[in-house]
């Protein structure tokens, strides 16, 4: 009986290390797998710091650095672009009417349209409370953030115009042209050729008589 318990036990040792380079080679699988998956996904040819998969998913070139530019034009360089996990080739990454750059710098999101779930898209918002939605503030150029930035437009813009425009052209052209006319045109023209022709003509008519 000892005999045969103890061939058990020496058949379960010789399958326990059968077993054994299986399951190492399994794990060495796995791992080797894990880390090529890394590898790839971490994988930086030109060096931007930016991986070459997000790159190609964007068509970005692998042959020059693209971690400083902006192919959109919305004030985010392509690093921020992949930090924010917005499209580095579309200026509204979410189309809230707002453009991404915009969107970080005045804290809202630039993936969601509905940063703060109110209902009322993004782009629709006043963030600065001046009567001027973000998304019109951002197409006219002023700043959606900044209250005095928008009015300082506007009132320059009704002030430079408006009443600038109406004093000088309109009373300065009345002035010079209305009165200045009529003084110069008139008034001498009047005054030169009639006393002077008159008077002239006058004493020279009585002298010729009287001496006859």
């Amino acid at each position: 009986m000892t005999r045969i318990k103890l061939i058990a036990a020496a058949a379960l040792g010789i399958l326990a290390l059968l077993a054994l380079p299986g399951v190492a080679a399994a794990k060495g699988h796995g791992h080797r797998h894990g880390h090529k998956n890394l590898t790839a996904k971490k994988r930086d040819r030109n060096h931007d710091g930016l991986p070459d998969k997000w790159e190609k998913r964007f068509h970005l070139s692998l042959k020059k650095k693209q971690g400083k530019k902006d192919q959109d034009h919305d004030g985010l360089k392509n690093k921020a672009e992949f930090s924010d996990h917005t499209n580095p080739r579309k200026a509204d990454t979410d189309g809230d009417g707002v453009g991404d750059g915009n969107e970080v710098e005045e804290g809202t999101s630039p993936t969601e349209v509905d940063t703060d779930n109110d209902g009322v898209d993004d782009g629709a918002e006043d963030a600065d409370n001046d009567g001027v939605d973000n998304a019109t503030e951002e197409h006219d150029g002023t700043d959606p953030s900044d209250a005095e930035d928008g009015d300082h437009q506007g009132d320059n813009a009704g002030g430079d115009t408006g009443d600038h425009a109406g004093g000088d052209t309109g009373d300065s052209a009345g002035d010079d042209t209305g009165d200045g006319a009529g003084d110069d045109t008139g008034d001498d023209a009047g005054e030169d050729p009639g006393t002077s022709d008159g008077g002239s003509t006058t004493g020279t008519v009585e002298e010729h008589t009287g001496g006859d």
